[in-house]
């Protein structure tokens, strides 16, 4: 029993309670609740265990005192380890090049067991390029003396990337290229860079006092992500000195327990330049990790660098501290000094770690992606100077595709390939070997390596998109940026350049460029959406493999339109000739409307007015130009339209045009011949047998409202019992006579038809049933017929006299109001309006008006003269004539003649009268008072001598004494 107690005690001593440790490794930016392992599995914690149950195993994360342990969260039960939270490596290890998370886990029994272990964990957080570099100041205002020789520099900030390592900014452009300056950048350990603008050519004020250039920065990323500097340059002086450190680089050492504000070191710095150019002022750099601020601070003027709290807190082996010195001028130069700060501890030592790369050494190897299973890739030799557990030392590797190999009893391992490595997958592997002792706490170091995976050039490169599209507004400034392309290589390509792709005859090889890095694209011309309204340009990308390989993509560029053309009609005027009596909503015409621009600015609308003064007008114009009838059209009572047509777009501001449209209404055959004689109430007409040959019997009158051959009548007879041997009909003038001598067996009646019949297609007539009755003697009714025949031939006289002295009254009614208007234009300012048209023949004719006796003489036709002198004035009856009273006497009422006639009569003394005086051209030796007659609306006086100028009179009536 004894025996057995002692064996108890004994295994109960052998619990394992040794710290082991597990590494993982994650993309920043990861989703949350991101599964890293299973810390048991991947610890071999089960293989500890003495019954091999691990049910009432608890698994619990140690948060106090270490931050890092915040980021995570563990499955108690089934030790499944998870990111609880979004890392963003560029926050939690801002300017580090390494980003390790680490903290513990402790597994121990839940219930009556008594297995307790702990487990250090280490998660390595790789970046992502997902930060585009950024200058400070987007636009930058710079001035370069124009005495500057080449090679001068003038200092620009750099910009700032949060990526780190191969994912920070690489390169540096200055577009345009074709400028007297050059760029050139240094890059710091922070992160950080100094660009340098270099004067390469003459500089000369008077010839150009500016450069407007763009400054590319590009980072190392696939895609690559640039960020752009505009930089305005003024040609000036500059400050062209910066402080310089004593050293190139400071290394120093200090306890880990030093007190806080013990000075450790102090820099120097001197500046050649002079007064507030030269004056050095100290500071840490804004661009490195917030612990080195916590940690340290540098005096302004005195450049001592003082611990300012305690570094045991931190528990850091080293710090890089980045020390900035600047010149006190308004555009300060800076420099920067790295200073290495050892910590020594002064408890336990960290092991340390001795890494060689084969064949070539470094911290970086290329495997080909056929590289065996079991080759040694590098030997790691660990050293510890401490003693006992403090100096026992075991390392682990943290990418399954690499293995550890310990050679026996000795402090050295082989990394071997473990696994066929596949570069398409992952093209670079960051290696981790941890090496940790076995103190109390356990002290660990770690050391990396990268390795490249090379491969053959097999994958073309593929661009982000098939089709990228963009949008242009017309008219745009110069230059610009219209977009970017990007392009990636699934192999291990470093450089893809970029190239657009035009035809030797291409116009726009001229106007467009493209960044061959970034594949930024640049617009240098103005483009017009009129001329090309959309432009596709074929982009290449290039790798820099053998053999090249290329991949090609779209870019097209949509011109959006403004309204910068307004609807243009295609002809100066437009003139149709439509039949009327056409169907409602009949297209009779379209006009030639083009806008040039599009959308709104390219729809119109066209609106129209009568020029003749008509409130509405028969017609309807479509937006497509197109004119519909909306009524039935009628020559008869309009011959045609005078249209005042306004094309105005939809655009903002409005733009419009104008055009006079005439549509003459043509004639159909729609009205037949009224037959006016005979009339129905005159059926028949007796004559006797004793008349002769040639013998007028009647004129056969018919009317018809159409014009042309629709309106000339001929005149027929139908009927079976009217030969022609007996009556003759001229079929234009409707004169029916004998074509022989009657005789006694002609006695009788005869019946037939009267037809008036047009020359219209198809032509239209009238009919008339008539009878003439030749009789033995002269009857009382052809005595009645022969006194109704004289008395229409009466009527029609009067009817002609009638309106011949109508005709004369009018006339002399105008010339009268005319002559008095322009007789009161000179005493007064009154006017006399006449808006009658007087369309009437011309002829001898006299009127009396109210009393008074008046003569006018007018001609209906007089042919032109031999010899004419150039007509200078035509003169309308329808016009507005301003008149003065020359005669002091006092106006009577008009007399109303019609309602466009009006006329005045003054009172004067007896023997006083008026006549209109035909010559309106006072000057004349020899006026000719007869007119030459060009139109109903338009007359001309010409005089018979040759050379003789026109001078108009005031006056065109004039009394009778005035009158030469």
């Amino acid at each position: 029993m004894f025996i057995f107690s002692i064996v108890l005690l004994l295994l109960s001593l052998s619990i394992f309670v040794d710290c082991r440790e597990v590494s993982y490794t994650i993309d920043e930016e990861n989703i949350v609740d991101y599964f890293l392992g299973k810390v048991a599995e991947d610890a071999k914690l089960l293989e500890l265990l003495p019954t091999g149950d691990s049910s009432d195993v608890q698994y619990n994360i140690l948060f106090s005192g270490n931050k890092d342990a915040s980021w995570f969260s563990i499955n108690d039960k089934t030790s499944a380890l998870f990111a609880s939270k979004s890392i963003d490596r560029d926050v939690i290890c801002k300017y580090l090049t390494t980003c390790v998370l680490e903290f513990d886990v402790i597994a121990q029994s839940s219930g009556s067991g008594s297995f307790y272990h702990k487990v250090s964990v280490s998660v390595t957080v790789n970046d992502r390029n997902d930060n585009a570099p950024r200058f400070p100041n987007p636009v930058v205002r710079q001035i370069v003396s124009e005495a500057s020789v080449p090679g001068a520099a003038t200092p620009l900030m750099g910009a700032e990337d949060l990526d780190a390592g191969s994912n920070d900014i690489q390169a540096y452009r200055l577009l345009p290229e074709k400028v007297p300056f050059n760029l050139t950048a240094e890059y710091y350990a922070n992160g950080r860079s100094q660009l340098q603008l270099i004067v390469t050519g003459k500089l000369d004020r008077e010839t150009k006092n500016n450069y407007n250039l763009l400054i590319l920065a590009v980072d190392g990323g696939q895609p690559a992500k640039t960020g752009t500097l505009s930089l305005s340059i003024e040609i000036g002086d500059i400050n062209d000195n910066s402080p310089i450190f004593e050293k190139t680089m400071y290394n120093i050492s200090i306890a880990e327990d030093v007190a806080p504000l013990t000075r450790v070191l102090t820099l120097s710095a001197t500046d050649e330049d002079s007064g507030e150019n030269g004056r050095v002022i100290f500071r840490l750099s804004d661009h490195q990790a917030d612990s080195i601020h916590r940690t340290f601070k540098v005096e302004a003027t005195t450049g001592e660098l003082k611990v300012i709290k305690s570094l045991i807190e931190e528990r850091r082996a080293n710090y890089e501290i980045i020390v900035e010195a600047s010149d006190n001028a308004s555009n300060p130069l800076i420099s920067q000094v790295p200073v290495f700060v050892t910590i020594l501890d002064t408890q336990n030592t960290a092991p340390q770690v001795i890494l060689n790369i084969f064949p070539s050494g470094g911290n970086s190897l290329e495997v080909f992606e056929n590289a065996a299973i079991g080759t040694v890739l590098a030997l790691i030799s660990v050293k510890d100077p401490d003693s006992g557990p403090n100096g026992q030392v075991e390392c682990a590797i943290n990418d399954n595709n690499f293995s550890l190999k310990k050679y026996d009893d000795s402090a050295e391992y082989n990394v071997i390939l473990n696994k066929s490595l596949d570069r398409e997958k992952k093209s670079v592997h960051i290696v981790t070997i941890t090496c940790s002792d076995a103190g109390t706490p356990p002290l660990s170091v770690t050391t990396e390596f990268t390795v490249q995976v090379s491969d053959s050039n097999d994958n073309p490169p593929l661009f982000s998109q098939n089709i990228y599209e963009t949008s242009v507004t017309e008219n745009n400034p110069t230059p610009i940026n219209i977009g970017q392309v990007q392009a990636q290589d699934a192999d291990n390509t470093k450089n893809i350049t970029y190239s657009i792709e035009f035809d030797d005859s291409n116009i726009y090889s001229q106007w467009f460029d493209i960044d061959s890095e970034s594949g930024a694209i640049f617009l240098s011309h103005s483009l017009d959406r009129e001329t090309s309204p959309e432009i596709e340009l074929q982009i290449r990308a290039i790798d820099n493999g053998s053999p090249l390989l290329t991949g090609s993509a779209i870019f097209k560029i949509s011109v959006a339109d403004i309204n910068d053309n307004k609807p243009v009609f295609q002809s100066k005027t437009f003139e149709y000739w439509v039949p009327e009596n056409i169907s409602v909503n009949t297209m009779i015409a379209s006009l030639g409307v083009l806008d040039a621009d599009a959308g709104l600015n390219g729809k119109f609308s066209i609106s129209a007015s009568s020029n003749d003064g008509y409130n509405s007008l028969p017609f309807m114009f479509q937006e497509n130009g197109s004119i519909f009838t909306s009524e039935e059209l009628d020559r008869e009572k309009i011959d045609r339209y005078h249209i005042h047509l306004t094309a105005f777009d939809h655009g903002i501001p409005s733009l419009k045009s104008t055009v006079n449209l005439t549509i003459h209404l043509l004639d159909i055959n729609d009205n037949p011949p009224v037959i006016q004689f005979p009339s129905s109430d005159t059926p028949y007409l007796e004559i006797p047998f004793t008349s002769t040959e040639d013998t007028v019997i009647m004129n056969i009158q018919a009317t018809d409202e159409d014009e042309g051959e629709n309106s000339r009548v001929n005149y027929i007879l139908e009927g079976d019992n009217v030969t022609a041997d007996m009556f003759s009909l001229h079929n234009e003038t409707g004169q029916l006579s004998l074509s022989r001598d009657l005789g006694i067996s002609d006695v009788g009646v005869l019946s037939f038809f009267i037809i008036a019949r047009d020359n219209g297609e198809p032509p239209l007539e009238a009919r008339r049933a008539f009878s003439i009755k030749i009789s033995t003697q002269l009857t009382s009714s052809h005595r009645q017929a022969e006194e109704e025949s004289v008395r229409y031939y009466a009527i029609a006289i009067a009817i002609g006299c009638v309106t011949v002295v109508l005709s004369a009254i009018i006339i002399f009614a105008i010339c009268y109001v005319r002559r008095r208007d322009r007789h009161k234009a000179d005493t007064s300012n009154g006017s006399v309006t006449s808006n009658s048209t007087l369309e009437t023949d011309l002829s001898h004719s006299e009127i009396r008006m109210n009393g008074g006796y008046h003569k006018t003489y007018t001609q209906p036709s007089v042919a032109k003269a031999a010899w004419r002198p150039q007509r200078e004035k035509q003169v309308s009856f329808k016009e507005t004539t301003e008149v003065r009273e020359k005669m002091n006497r006092s106006p009577r009422e008009p007399e109303i003649v019609s309602d466009d006639v009006v006329i005045w009569e003054y009172g004067s003394e007896a023997g006083d009268s008026y006549y209109p005086y035909s010559d309106p051209y006072g000057s004349l030796q020899k006026p000719r008072q007869i007119p030459n007659l060009y139109s109903k609306n338009q007359i001309e006086w010409a005089s018979d001598q040759e050379g003789v100028q026109w001078t108009p009179s005031s006056d065109v009536v004039r009394t009778h004494s005035e009158t030469v």
